[in-house]
């Protein structure tokens, strides 16, 4: 299993990359400020590999700070 759906400081939910420890993102988005349900399905989808490698899967969010 390599992304969870966590809750963050601000009750909100998000995925994140366990590997990398840091948010996933899909489509270009990141994947945080999301519903409970939406990110435990969004984390489920990711695990099973749905989305395959054409710009749908879930991959690491590298923030710029």
């Amino acid at each position: 299993m390599r992304f969870a759906a966590m809750q963050d400081p601000c009750d909100d939910w998000l995925v994140c990359d366990l590997v990398f420890d840091i948010p996933a993102e899909m489509d270009g988005r990141p994947l945080i400020g999301l519903t409970r349900g939406e990110a435990e399905q969004l984390a489920d989808l990711a695990n099973s590999g749905l989305g395959g490698h054409g710009g749908n899967s879930p991959i690491p969010f590298a923030s710029v700070a």
